[in-house]
C-alpha cells in the first residue's frame, strides 16, 4: 500500500513540449511586433508634417497582447513620437501608455478584433492627441502661431496617421494570425495539465 506522500503529484509539473513551442513563439512574435513598433519611428523624423506612424502600431499590439506588454510599447510608441515632434520627452508617452492600456482593455472585454475598431480606435488616439496638444500649446501657453496650428499642423497629421493605419494594419496583420494559434495552444496545453 502507498503512502500518502506517494500519491500526491508534486504542485508543479514540468511544461510541455507545447507550451515550451508557445512559449517560444510568443517570445518571438513579441519580438518582431517591437521591432515594427521601433521601424515605425524612422517614417516620422524627416520633418514636416508627418503622420505619427507609432500610433497605429501601438494600438495593433494592444489588439492582440498583454496589457504590460502593450504599455511598453505604449511607452516606446510615446517616445517616437516625442522625438520626431520635438516635444518633452515623456509627454506623449504618458498619453499612449494610457491609449495602449484601455485599447488592450476594451479589446479583452467588448470589441472584436476587427479592422473596422482598429481605425476606430487609431482615429480617436490620433485626434485627442492633437486635441490635447492645442489645448495645452494654443489655449492654455499661448503658442506664438496658435491660430493656425489646428489647421497647418494638427489635424493634417492627424489626417495622415489615420491613413498610414492601413499598412501598418496590414503589417501586423500576420503577427495576429499567430496570436489565435497563441491561444489554442496554452489552452489545450493547460486542459491536459490538468486532466493529467
Amino acid at each position: 500500500m502507498k503512502s500518502k506522500h506517494q500519491k500526491k503529484k508534486p504542485a508543479r509539473q514540468s511544461r510541455t513540449r507545447s507550451e515550451l513551442r508557445t512559449r517560444r513563439r510568443n517570445l518571438i512574435r513579441m519580438a518582431i511586433s517591437m521591432i515594427l513598433l521601433l521601424l515605425c519611428w524612422f517614417p516620422m523624423l524627416g520633418g514636416g508634417v508627418q503622420a505619427l506612424w507609432t500610433i497605429p502600431a501601438a494600438v495593433c499590439i494592444s489588439m492582440n497582447e498583454e496589457m504590460y506588454f502593450c504599455m511598453a510599447a505604449g511607452v516606446a510608441a510615446g517616445f517616437g513620437i516625442d522625438i520626431a515632434c520635438g516635444n518633452p520627452l515623456g509627454a506623449n508617452a504618458i498619453f499612449l501608455v494610457i491609449c495602449c492600456t484601455f485599447i488592450c482593455l476594451l479589446f479583452e472585454q467588448i470589441l472584436r478584433r476587427s479592422f473596422l475598431h482598429y481605425l476606430i480606435l487609431t482615429a480617436l488616439c490620433a485626434f485627442l492627441r492633437s486635441g490635447l496638444v492645442y489645448l495645452f500649446s494654443g489655449v492654455l501657453f499661448r503658442t506664438a502661431g496658435r491660430e493656425m496650428l489646428w489647421q497647418k499642423i494638427l489635424m493634417p497629421s492627424a489626417v495622415r496617421t489615420v491613413l498610414a493605419a492601413v499598412p501598418v494594419y496590414l503589417c501586423y496583420l500576420p503577427l495576429s494570425r499567430i496570436l489565435t494559434k497563441r491561444v489554442r495552444s496554452m489552452d489545450s496545453a493547460a486542459i491536459r495539465r490538468d486532466l493529467s
